[in-house]
């Protein structure tokens, strides 16, 4: 019933305009990959930045649209809301095996209406829940000691979308503590199969060229602080040439890396499970607010973290509360403009405003790391 009235929500908001040069990207890939198949479709679609596994979505959802006569441009939406009730699912199911239906319930009814998560898939219609079913996936068969399987969903997550290689420091991590090096080895293995296996219908001379033009072409091409993002940059202005701040930028999320790892080894024995969930949470979070180029909606995947901790870490739920409203404005203000066709102003008080309280946010969550760290249990299950 849960689902069934997320779904009615949904649907009800599907007539919305998102942004229609990205909702006519979604048609045109979807159209091309099912009238040319898989192996052509870098080479006749013209543009596409996205990654391989995506071609697969494009054509799976593109022909079954075509066979039922349902046309294209009526099941765009459809997709990234299907993945949506997948990870409520999973959610479920997580939880559900650790407490009581209830619990299980709430977490789920905290995804599947939560009002950020519905504005992304069901206004916009962007695919950013379609990664993050597989980076939740792939982490709960971490936790779970499945390690290779673990992998290999991973690999479909970074074949759909390059921001879920937040997670991998933390699953590298896991992997290894709960299994030992052997099987992070063959881990490692399964994940480069995965990713040659995905992308062997393709064409393509060198596998390597090959990925890289997909994830570097983009990416080199947007350098600047913040890319409508309102974090840590955005607090200076959005579409700033980044310079040399990207380095910059870069090594704090690394060195944040290695705080989280950190903590997550030294008191693994006391929290456990709860606390590595925390932990890819507050990478996700790091990896929106610290380094430069990033977009408005790459903390879209802590947000399903934040559900699943809800019932059972107290101290989470105001991260819960306050990014769901943050990511939420930042959604709904940069589609306004780019609706309008223009670019959100310098000093635009919005931005400043929504940055500053990502900010304070993030070093709440920083601090409840450094209190589990001097043995104050804010992180233990309650």
């Amino acid at each position: 019933m849960v689902l069934a009235v997320s779904v009615a929500v949904r649907v009800l908001l599907f007539p919305l305009k998102g942004y229609s040069i990205d909702t006519n990207d979604f048609i045109a890939w979807m159209g091309t990959a099912a009238d040319h198949g898989i192996r052509p479709f870098y080479s006749v679609v013209g543009f596409a930045d996205y990654p391989p596994f995506n071609v697969y979505i494009f054509w799976f959802f593109g022909s079954l649209a075509n066979a039922s006569g349902i046309g294209i441009a009526n099941i765009v939406k459809w997709v990234p809301n299907l993945f949506d009730l997948a990870t409520a699912i999973v959610i479920y199911y997580f939880v559900r095996k650790q407490a009581s239906f209830k619990l299980a319930l709430t977490s789920t009814a905290l995804y599947a209406f939560n009002p950020a998560v519905i504005y992304n898939t069901a206004v916009w219609g962007q695919y950013d829940a379609v990664y993050t079913c597989f980076l939740v996936i792939s982490l709960v068969l971490a936790l779970k000691s499945k390690p290779k399987l673990s992998a290999v969903v991973f690999a479909i997550a970074i074949l759909t979308k390059p921001q879920g290689i937040a997670l991998a420091p933390l699953l590298i991590y896991l992997i290894f503590r709960k299994n030992g090096i052997k099987n992070l080895l063959i881990s490692v293995a399964a994940f480069a199969a995965t990713v040659f296996v995905v992308i062997l219908p393709f064409e393509w001379s060198n596998p390597v060229t090959f990925l890289s033009k997909i994830y570097f072409g983009a990416y080199s091409g947007y350098q600047y602080t913040s890319i409508n993002a309102f974090n840590l940059w955005g607090m200076f202005g959005l579409w700033q040439p980044d310079g040399n701040l990207f380095i910059l930028g870069w090594a704090l999320f690394g060195a944040f890396v290695v705080f989280t790892l950190y903590v997550l080894h030294k008191k693994f024995n006391v929290s456990g499970e709860w606390l590595a969930v925390f932990c890819a949470f507050i990478l996700f979070f790091a990896f929106f607010m610290l380094p430069t180029r990033i977009h408005e909606r790459y903390l879209f995947p802590a947000i399903s973290l934040l559900a699943l901790m809800f019932p059972f870490i107290k101290k989470a739920r105001p991260l819960y509360i306050v990014l769901t409203g943050t990511l939420l404005v930042n959604q709904a203000y940069v589609l306004y403009y780019l609706n309008l066709g223009q670019f959100i102003p310098n000093g635009d008080l919005v931005v400043l405003a929504v940055s500053v309280i990502n900010l304070i946010m993030f070093l709440y969550a920083s601090v409840l790391m450094w209190d589990e760290l001097k043995g104050r249990p804010l992180l233990k299950t309650e």
